[in-house]
């Protein structure tokens, strides 16, 4: 249950299925309605201050001498209900740590930003007796500290208003149609190509932008952690499945994207390409045949059209460049 989408899908069951402590049931299904929270095709945005209805009763109930453990198995704790405790409790955790980030001038977005100390999926992390659980649920250390959430919020505005601009480029709407043409052939095009790979690739690159488009200005959109990766989030950067998780909405992974990146382009912009590459993924099938780090220089001995034109990193850093925010000398030590 790596996937956030079978977590979402776990969660929302708990909730139509199963009854919690009794001032807690009626609480969740009055002044919260949690289980309206999770629609039929991601989080409802109406709904968006539940998880702080949930925080807040929290806080409230531990400040007589409880730790926040052992108020989340009293809640969920009713041995009249079908399902576990456990089940109860992993539901409450994961909501507590939900959260509709909104930053000025940014979008708003949804980021799932579980306990670091976690090393499995929030359903299987919590398992033992009610001790072994209690002090589970006392973790809580956010994977994404609250600045690293902000910043998801203006890099996915900045991300939007790449694939806006090369939405308008591509389709000849904006900008000079040789300039962009010039940027095709910089990033995708092999020394063997000509007119007909560079009309292919501008119907490739237009289809896929519009799609990459809507994905970014969705109110679905979730950032979350790959639990898997947790060990070695030092080596990657994003991720997302290829064609989405069958969820209904938009599910991004966010590792070392807002920590580790160097370069003078700006964190900020280098953030966005990063939201690119991994929703080129999840909205147009890329696969990464080869990395920044590698060399992103199409040539038919390294990385030939064929494959330039399907590589998540070909489409970010061209889609940067295309909207004018890559630096030369970034642009010089990607294009090798």
């Amino acid at each position: 249950m790596a996937k956030f989408t079978e977590i979402y899908n776990k969660a929302k069951a708990v909730l139509a299925g199963q009854s919690f402590e009794k001032d807690w049931h009626a609480f969740l299904t009055t002044e919260c309605k949690l289980a309206q929270l999770f629609g039929a095709d991601g989080f409802d945005v109406a709904r968006s201050q539940d998880p702080e209805r949930v925080r807040r009763r929290l806080r409230e109930l531990s400040k007589w001498n409880k730790k926040i453990g052992t108020v989340i198995v009293e809640a969920a704790t009713n041995p009249a209900s079908a399902g576990s405790v456990n089940d109860r409790a992993s539901t409450l955790k994961m909501v507590r740590h939900l959260y509709r980030v909104s930053k000025k001038g940014a979008q708003e977005v949804w980021v799932y930003s579980p306990p670091k100390a976690y090393t499995k999926p929030i359903f299987e992390e919590l398992s033992g007796d009610a001790k072994a659980l209690a002090s589970k649920l006392n973790s809580e250390q956010k994977i994404f500290s609250s600045k690293e959430m902000a910043w998801m919020a203006s890099a996915l505005a900045v991300a939007l208003k790449i694939a806006e601009d090369a939405k308008a480029k591509l389709s000849g709407a904006s900008g000079k149609q040789a300039d962009t043409d010039a940027m095709i052939q910089r990033w995708f095009l092999d020394e063997t190509c000509g007119a007909t790979e560079l009309a292919d690739a501008k119907t490739k690159l237009l289809a896929g932008f519009q799609k990459i488009a809507v994905a970014c200005a969705s109110n679905k959109l979730v950032f979350a952690d790959y639990v898997d990766w947790i060990k070695t989030r030092n080596k990657y950067f994003g991720a997302a499945f290829r064609g989405g998780e069958g969820g209904g909405f938009p599910v991004i992974y966010l590792e070392g994207a807002f920590t580790r990146l160097t370069g003078n382009t700006g964190k900020l912009w280098l953030c966005a390409e990063t939201i690119i590459h991994e929703f080129s993924h999840h909205e147009v099938h890329t696969r990464d045949h080869r990395y920044d780090s590698s060399g992103l220089k199409p040539a038919t001995a390294t990385l030939a059209y064929a494959k330039a034109i399907e590589n998540a990193d070909s489409w970010g850093y061209f889609a940067l460049d295309l909207a004018g925010y890559l630096s030369a000398g970034d642009r010089t030590k990607v294009l090798f």
